[in-house]
């Protein structure tokens, strides 16, 4: 494939799966570094994207090059976690805390594997894509998936 190929063809992909990275950044950095790992994971992709065989599908493949990019980026320096008994149930002013802040909190309270679960599931993938993309079996990923709505539910679902 020539120069010019190539570069359309990773245009296309970054393009086709823009706002899934955007969503896999904000999940897995602050608010303030979350664009520098958008950029990272651009920079996997691209040092990656001549090695993809097409064993999979391509979004597949980048979900799992920007995931490892992501979990890299977790190792680097140590984040703090929230404490679950940190999120308010209500706000100031009496009225519902945004579920998206509610959301965010419980993402911080897990490990990467488990973390990587809950957002691939929240961004409308098959089980045995998630599978696919973790090296698990869809079984596995099932039994996560229960668990991780056993833990949501005994720390943000009333009565």
């Amino acid at each position: 494939m020539e120069k010019t190929d190539i570069s359309a063809a990773f245009t296309a992909m970054l393009a086709d799966n823009q706002q899934a990275l955007v969503r896999l950044a904000r999940r897995y950095a602050g608010p303030d570094d979350w664009q520098d790992l958008l950029q990272d994971m651009r920079l996997q992709l691209w040092r990656s994207f001549s090695g993809f065989d097409g064993r999979s599908q391509l979004s597949t493949w980048v979900y799992r090059v920007a995931l490892n990019t992501a979990l890299s980026h977790l190792r680097k320096p140590r984040r703090e976690h929230v404490p679950l008994d940190a999120v308010p149930e209500r706000g100031d002013s009496g009225h519902a805390v945004d579920p998206m802040d509610v959301l965010d909190a419980f993402l911080a309270t897990l490990e990467p594997v488990p973390r990587a679960v809950l957002v691939m599931d929240l961004e409308g993938m098959a089980r045995e894509q998630i599978a696919e993309v973790l090296g698990l079996s869809p079984n596995a990923v099932a039994v996560r998936m229960t668990r991780l709505r056993q833990a949501f539910e005994q720390h943000f679902v009333e009565g």
